[in-house]
């Protein structure tokens, strides 16, 4: 095998070219221009609230209350976007990023501001909010099959801190330019709006995206498609020649499974659903809590704060280094994922993160700084593939949109107390205590996941010759000879029963499934 073929093995570029759509091209780059706005307004966003006249206690409330607002009218559109439609979802999604956008490029005034966050979708941190990513992650669920699935996701995680290395680069490079060739005083706050303005754009880019995504993407397009090819090998062997062709189009047949459709779409968590949901919701927000409490945002303003106003273009250049480091080691998240196991993959690559952050306030120099965050950095990100990917197959195709709307609430949620308490102790100048307490949290996370997850059973392994759990194999790579495809044992609810079949048989046991289950109808 030669250098290239490796490396493309390696970064999972061979499986996004064999299984990529123009659905998941699109998918990706939504989600890197979106994450290239969040990047740079995230640069300028403290700053420019403290330029405005607010002080640390009322900037870290305008952040709070920001990710509260953005967690509220996420859900509520992730709950929903199975049913109304998740490409509709989206574009509600684009219309109030730009909303916000154009009132914070458009007004310094604190409370009119607050209100275009709260109601609006802007990123306090460079990280994501808004409903995008809970029904992009299981839009790909979808449209990628499960061999492919860790690589698709570790691309989606690489657009992402590509994006927001771009828009930290291009956003600091803006106020370099106007500053030094147009003269404009920083602590005026005027250059600023100018970021605003490009992330209403970028609103509008994506909005337009939306209408090339096909109706692949939807939650029932699947379903609809099994059920009725399903209903058409059921029909066969008892119909003749004229009647097989025509039988299952018939308007009662149609009727009965546009019904049975709409009734698979309404989400039902089975018990043991439940308890893994609770369990990630309570770590998910253990981990976000911490990450919420040093966001871009406040480190850009630390940086600038810690080294007397340091120039706001070199923080932006610092910063993009830091997520270019990161995407680099988001090429081999799926790598390591293959050798190590998801749980595995996600604890050690996301621990030593922990132990870089709790360094970072002692650093004596600027660079010695820049250089803890870049090692921070290139671990931390690698756990986003491996998570994403466990989190899709730990629950049932029926599950994933409204498990990863409500994980994505719950970290939020978390998310939004850290900067309340980050803008108390700035105020009471311990910068190191808020370093330190991010880093204990996210080591218990990191032990959580260990102790509660790594024997965890993947539903898609149920049905085989043996029990498969995410320490054995990773979903990368759980098609093997020996193993029988798990697209052949989709479970779907059964409520005459009370329990589940399988809507499609296999091998040699699928037409004795096809002839009971006509039976039992």
């Amino acid at each position: 095998m030669g250098f290239l073929e490796w490396l493309s093995h390696e970064t999972s570029l061979h499986s996004l070219l064999t299984h990529g759509t123009r659905d998941i091209y699109i998918i990706l780059l939504s989600r890197f221009l979106r994450m290239y706005a969040y990047g740079g307004a995230a640069l300028v966003l403290g700053i420019f609230l403290y330029t405005a006249g607010n002080s640390g206690p009322q900037i870290g409330a305008f952040m709070s209350m920001t990710l509260l607002g953005d967690a509220a009218i996420s859900y509520v559109l992730t709950m929903i976007s199975d049913k109304i439609g998740r490409r509709r979802v989206l574009r509600i999604g684009s219309l109030l990023m730009t909303l916000a956008g154009t009132v914070f490029a458009s007004t310094r005034n604190y409370y009119l501001l607050l209100f275009a966050a709260i109601f609006g979708v802007i990123s306090p941190g460079a990280h994501e909010v808004g409903p995008f990513r809970a029904v992009e992650e299981s839009t790909l669920a979808q449209l990628t099959p499960i061999e492919a699935r860790t690589d698709v996701y570790a691309w989606f995680a690489v657009t992402s801190t590509i994006g927001m290395s771009l828009g930290l680069c291009v956003s600091g490079w803006i106020t370099y330019v106007l500053r030094t060739y147009f003269e404009w005083d920083w602590k005026e706050g005027h250059m600023y709006p100018f970021i605003f303005a490009i992330y209403a754009v970028v609103g509008v880019v994506k909005f337009c995206l939306t209408f090339l995504l096909s109706d692949r993407c939807e939650a029932n397009y699947d379903r609809q498609t099994e059920m009725d090819v399903a209903e058409r090998e059921a029909s066969a062997p008892l119909m003749g020649g004229g009647d097989r062709r025509t039988s299952y189009s018939t308007p009662r047949k149609v009727t009965e499974t546009v019904r049975r459709i709409g009734g698979t779409v309404h989400t039902k968590l089975t018990p043991e659903s439940r308890t893994i949901l609770i369990k990630l919701c309570c770590l998910f927000a253990l981990n976000s809590f911490a990450s919420g409490m040093l966001p871009v945002t406040l480190m850009s303003w630390y940086a600038n704060w810690r080294y007397r106003w340091f120039l706001t273009n070199r923080v932006g250049y610092t910063m993009a280094a830091v997520w270019l480091v990161a995407s680099i080691a988001n090429l081999f998240s799926a790598s390591v994922a293959r050798r190590l196991g998801l749980i595995r993959a996600m604890v050690f690559t996301h621990l030593p993160t922990a132990i870089f952050l709790a360094f970072i306030p002692l650093a004596s120099t600027w660079w010695l700084m820049a250089m803890l965050l870049l090692a921070s950095s290139a671990f931390g990100s690698m756990d986003q593939a491996p998570r994403s990917a466990f989190v899709a197959a730990v629950f049932l195709p029926s599950e994933r949109t409204a498990v990863m709307g409500t994980l994505n609430l719950v970290r939020t949620l978390a998310a939004a107390g850290g900067p309340l308490v980050t803008g108390y102790f700035h105020e009471k100048k311990m910068w190191t205590a808020v370093f330190f307490l991010s880093a204990v949290l996210k080591i218990s996370y990191d032990v959580g996941l260990l102790v509660m997850f790594v024997n965890t059973k993947l539903p898609e392994t149920q049905r085989r010759p043996r029990d498969i759990t995410v320490t054995d194999v990773d979903v990368g790579i759980l098609l093997s000879e020996s193993l029988t495809p798990p697209e052949a044992y989709e479970r779907v609810d059964d409520e005459e029963e009370g329990g589940y079949m399988y809507e499609r048989g296999y091998g040699k046991d699928q037409g004795k499934w096809n002839y009971e289950h006509i039976e039992e109808l």
